[in-house]
């Protein structure tokens, strides 16, 4: 689903194994940013994005796996 609009992604892009749109990928990476920063608009927009688009919910898992190692890293030095 696309936050913007509100239209699923055509299943050619919902495909693993299709290249990834760059627009909805930052959209949802902006969506992280902003409700890991305590945007409850932010938050509630990507909770419902990925509920109903499972390629949206890996994506989103990999930028918060990227986002604790980044923390870790920061910790550390």
């Amino acid at each position: 689903m696309d936050p913007d609009n509100g239209e699923a992604r055509p299943p050619a892009q919902q495909a693993h194994d299709e290249p990834a749109d760059a627009k909805w990928m930052d959209r949802l990476v902006e969506l992280h940013v902003l409700a890991d920063n305590g945007d409850a608009a932010a938050a509630a927009a990507a909770a419902s994005w990925i509920a109903e688009d499972g390629e949206a919910r890996r994506v989103w898992e990999d930028v918060q796996r990227t986002c604790a190692q980044v923390r870790a890293a920061r910790q550390g030095e």
